[in-house]
Parts: C-alpha cells; sequence; structure tokens
C-alpha cells in the first residue's frame, strides 16, 4: 500500500504523518493534524525539490558469494551487462566472471582471491547501472573509490567497456 501511495497518488506540497499506537491517539492526532495544531504524535513536512542521482561504486569489502544471483535471475538487463562484462574480462581472466557472480559452485573461482573478486565487482558495478538505468534512473554523476573507479569510469562513459575490462584485470 505504502509503494501505491507513493507512486501513484497526486505529491502535494505539504506533508504530514501521525504516529499512533491506538485508535484514539489516531483520531487525536489527525485532528491536530487537520486544524494545523502542533501534537506529539504528528509529523509535517514539506515536499522536497527533486533531487540529482549519483551512482557511487566502492572498492573491495562489501562483497560475497552469490552477490548477483538474484539480480541475474530476475532482471534482463542486469544481465545483459553482466554477460557483456563476461565476454570482455574473458581473454584477461580464464574464468568466468558471470558465474562469480551468480556463485555457481564448482565452476567459479573463490572470492578470496585479489584477481577474481576485483572483476567481479567490475560486472556487479556495471550491471548494477544498466538495471538501474532501464528503469529510468539516470546519473547526474558517477564516481566510484578505488577498484569502483574503472567500473564508474565505463558507466560515465570515459573508458569503453573493453577499456575498462582490461585496466580491472591487470
Amino acid at each position: 500500500r505504502a509503494h501505491a501511495l507513493a507512486t501513484t497518488r497526486t505529491h502535494h506540497p505539504a506533508r504530514g504523518a501521525v504516529i499512533a499506537g491506538t485508535a484514539d491517539e489516531a483520531v487525536a492526532g489527525l485532528r491536530a493534524l487537520a486544524a494545523d495544531e502542533s501534537h506529539d504524535a504528528v509529523v509535517t513536512g514539506a515536499l522536497a525539490e527533486r533531487g540529482r542521482v549519483a551512482f557511487v561504486f566502492p572498492g573491495q569489502g562489501a562483497q560475497w558469494w552469490g552477490m548477483g544471483r538474484s539480480l541475474w535471475e530476475q532482471n534482463e538487463a542486469f544481465r545483459e551487462a553482466v554477460t557483456a562484462c563476461d565476454e570482455a574480462l574473458a581473454p584477461h581472466t580464464g574464468f568466468s566472471v558471470a558465474a562469480v557472480v551468480r556463485g555457481q559452485d564448482g565452476v567459479a573461482p573463490p572470492l578470496t582471491r585479489t584477481d577474481v573478486v576485483q572483476p567481479a565487482l567490475f560486472a556487479m558495478y556495471v550491471g548494477l547501472a544498466a538495471m538501474w538505468r532501464a528503469w529510468g534512473v539516470e546519473p547526474s554523476a558517477v564516481v566510484g573509490h578505488s577498484q569502483g573507479e574503472v567500473a564508474a569510469a565505463v558507466v560515465a562513459g570515459a573508458l569503453s567497456l573493453a577499456d575498462g575490462a582490461r585496466i580491472v584485470a591487470l
């Protein structure tokens, strides 16, 4: 229901919410809100200006085995981007980065190796950006920290996917 309220209703400039544990508290809060009176259970605010979006890609440390499995199974844009990364990285890695992202036991090498985790994170970040863009989310800025800088450069268009793959696999 909250999703429907947030996405299918007119966005009015004034906002208000009542925090209540009982029906009587809710009624008291709603009355105060309707009368534009101060009340402990009432929170008010105003519609903020539409913000800008930045894609921020971190370095190593946030990875886990199978981190992209659900996205791979459920999102075509993510899957296509990771597949493109896998193809671009294949001449440099000697393993399937897509298998690492999916967490395929017995096929993918372990994430404990730097030469595995860096290409896998690169593919994750490029895949996430493709998914967000498929949903209509366009960044005003793209930044990366440490190894995330290479994916940020690819997503921002400063590097080609092939060049980014070659750099991240060094």
